[in-house]
């Protein structure tokens, strides 16, 4: 048994049904689920002592830590919260730019990545919307839309409603060579793909956890470039964003923590970290490298059985350097399915319209991949 079947035994909802939706949301695994219960059981039954608070927030500079193992960063650069939409706004909100300065945005990227943006028109702030074309974006298109008013460019690294991942190293080249800032939401992606903060200049990175890390809503992961820290004052303070919780708690002057940790108001998610501990664990453990190349390999499988496939077809078709766990089936207007009757045949999918989405994780297998391909050969 390899470590990519032996895996699925953490994860119970694989045991009846095909899990082809995590771009909704991921599965818990049992470590994960057993974590987390654990905390709401101390709540639940005994209460939280001071001291166990106190233990709560030494328990997140632990995952702080593991969450910079995971992207190959610094821990001093990892802040915590509700989540992706939230906490895009920690460097947006803060960060001030020259008069006339312009943002680059695709026009399909997910709702949170413009609407920060657009918030600060009223300082100035120009956002410039690349337009797609049959539903991409590539990253070419992007950086032709450069200007020497650029002041950024904020992008979903992997798009929600294509799949497409952006080529972040050519992105990273430019934005470094050209001085402009590049902002990246990875909640497509954190947990399968690849993201490495040294090899890779980012500047800001944030994430939800409850899709490709198989967490729970309401935990959100952010990382800001360390030399950018001290360019950003917090516009929102709390008691936690000191340089000292403990020691400066009385302090009636503010001493603004010199980390991302800066960016954090007050407590945190704990159940939420105890579950994200046990993914990053599981991540850690299987490797991010071997599981990228795994999830790849499922997606190439099934862009070449999909060639037997008659009334449905993979709409974008993606270049392998483009390809994520995501991939969005078109359906034939001589078919009719609804993602109720693929659950009746054990697949679970999202269909909206004529689209199915598909998305292949680690917990996935090939032979999840074959139970699809014969449901849709139905139709044949």
């Amino acid at each position: 048994m390899d470590k990519f079947e032996e895996v699925r035994n953490l994860y119970p909802g694989l045991k009846n049904q095909v899990y082809l939706d995590t771009p909704t949301s991921g599965l818990l695994s049992s470590n994960s689920y057993e974590a987390m219960k654990c905390k709401l059981d101390k709540s639940h039954f005994e209460g939280l002592s001071l001291n166990e608070y106190w233990n709560e927030w030494n328990h997140s500079d632990h995952v702080r830590k593991k969450v910079a193992e995971m992207i190959n960063a610094s821990d001093e650069e990892i802040f915590f919260g509700k989540d992706a939409s939230d906490m895009i706004n920690a460097f947006v909100a803060n960060i001030d730019f020259p008069s006339g300065s312009n943002v680059i945005i695709p026009d399909i990227s997910f709702p949170s990545t413009r609407n920060a943006w657009l918030n600060r028109e009223c300082d100035g702030l120009k956002v410039r919307f690349v337009p797609n074309k049959a539903r991409i974006v590539t990253t070419d298109e992007i950086l032709s839309y450069i200007d020497e008013k650029t002041f950024a460019i904020s992008i979903c690294a992997v798009e929600p409603s294509t799949g497409y991942a952006y080529d972040l190293d050519l992105l990273s080249k430019v934005c470094s060579e050209k001085n402009i800032f590049l902002v990246i939401d990875t909640t497509q992606g954190l947990g399968l793909m690849c993201y490495d903060m040294e090899k890779t200049r980012i500047d800001v990175m944030i994430s939800s956890t409850y899709k490709w890390m198989n967490n729970v809503f309401g935990l959100g992961i952010g990382y800001i470039r360390k030399e950018l820290l001290q360019n950003l004052k917090p516009r929102h303070v709390g008691w936690t964003g000191i340089r000292d919780r403990k020691k400066d708690f009385s302090n009636l002057e503010l001493t603004i923590s010199e980390t991302a940790s800066r960016f954090e108001t007050g407590g945190l998610n704990w159940i939420g970290l105890a579950g994200v501990e046990e993914s990053i664990k599981t991540y850690l453990n299987l490797g991010k490298e071997d599981i990228q190349k795994y999830a790849m390999d499922m997606v190439q499988y099934l862009y070449d059985e999909m060639a037997e496939v008659k009334h449905f077809k993979i709409t974008p078709w993606l270049p392998k350097e483009n390809r994520s766990g995501i991939v969005y089936l078109e359906i034939s207007d001589k078919v009719s399915i609804t993602g109720e009757e693929f659950a009746q045949r054990g697949i679970r999918v999202h269909v909206s319209g004529n689209k199915v989405r598909i998305g292949l994780h680690f917990y996935n297998s090939f032979e999840d991949v074959k139970k699809l391909i014969t449901i849709l050969k139905n139709y044949n």
